[in-house]
């Protein structure tokens, strides 16, 4: 039975989707986390609604791809943001219904959200397993480099860490060739014409960005990423600008260290640096200064959709 709903609350789990439903005869239902239990769901929804529900890892994959192929608007939302909502609008407890239900009660606050492909969503898979297999060979390479650390460990873990190498180097050949399969591939090869952006920044700026960067500005993709300053000013208070402390983490974390690279070797890179050191700021300010610059001009050549150039055309 098709049940008229304004908007649809889901709280994601493995196995369930907990769902509520605003609009005559709603309420709450739960639902299998598999293609019964959506197509069971698609089928009680009416057209016209939205539906909330949050980021959960790759839980809601399934689910989101199904819901935006019956047409439905679908809103992803960062559970971060969405427990400081409840808390601004009074609700302490917290359990999946609850959730489903403020969910509900605000999907249309929510800001929309670009479909998000498959393909795009296997690469992601890529590129984020690699460098969580980079993290951990960098953590046990600390613990083999500590001093006094034990031998018969050492032996075991410099194992591991050589295992991890020929993974991470599989994985990076296998991304290589998978992109070329893709619509991607063309973004991925335009990022690499940039000087200084190698292979690992490139995966992450297909994998990361938004798929369709026509409507972004320059403020908006920086803002994306978690390199744009904020303002943090009221009434008499004029504080300096801060950094947000979010945004997309892969992309900050993949900027970082091609940003440092640029103040040794890049021209523009060390001007700035050094100019913004002059004025005072921190080692740590003045390196987010470079990863934005550099952001921009990723972003520059990926929305034209041409190589790099020197001189760039402006970007709006």
């Amino acid at each position: 039975m098709e049940i008229i709903a304004t908007s649809v609350g889901i709280d994601v789990c493995k196995d369930r989707l907990d769902v509520f439903i605003e609009g005559p005869k709603g309420g709450r239902r739960q639902f299998a986390n598999d293609s019964e239990g959506i197509r069971k769901l698609i089928a009680q929804l009416g057209s016209g609604c939205v539906v909330a529900m949050e980021a959960t890892g790759r839980y809601e994959a399934q689910l989101r791809h199904a819901l935006e192929a019956a047409g439905l608007d679908v809103r992803v939302q960062n559970p971060r943001l969405v427990r400081r909502l409840a808390e601004g609008l009074g609700v302490q407890a917290k359990t999946d219904l609850i959730d489903a239900q403020l969910l509900a009660r605000t999907a249309h606050l929510c800001a929309p959200n670009s479909p998000r492909s498959k393909e795009r969503e296997a690469l992601a898979d890529l590129e984020r397993t690699i460098q969580t297999l980079k993290t951990e060979r960098t953590s046990h390479m600390k613990r083999v480099a500590s001093p006094g650390f034990s031998r018969v460990a050492a032996r075991c873990l410099k194992q591991v860490i050589m295992s991890l190498e020929r993974q991470i180097a599989n994985l990076e050949k296998a991304f290589v060739q998978e992109v070329a399969k893709t619509s991607l591939g063309r973004a991925y090869e335009l990022a690499k014409s940039i000087p200084g952006v190698g292979p690992a920044l490139a995966r992450a700026a297909v994998c990361e960005l938004p798929e369709d960067l026509s409507g972004w500005s320059l403020r908006q993709i920086c803002s994306y990423a978690g390199v744009a300053p904020l303002d943090n000013s009221s009434g008499k208070k004029k504080a300096p600008a801060r950094l947000a402390k979010h945004g997309n983490m892969h992309l900050k974390a993949a900027l970082y260290m091609p940003a440092l690279a640029h103040v040794t070797h890049n021209t523009w890179a060390t001007i700035l640096y050094r100019k913004l050191r002059a004025k005072g700021l921190a080692h740590q300010q003045a390196i987010v200064a470079v990863m934005r610059k550099l952001l921009i001009q990723i972003f520059a050549v990926l929305k034209r959709g041409t190589a790099w150039e020197a001189v760039q055309p402006e970007t709006t």
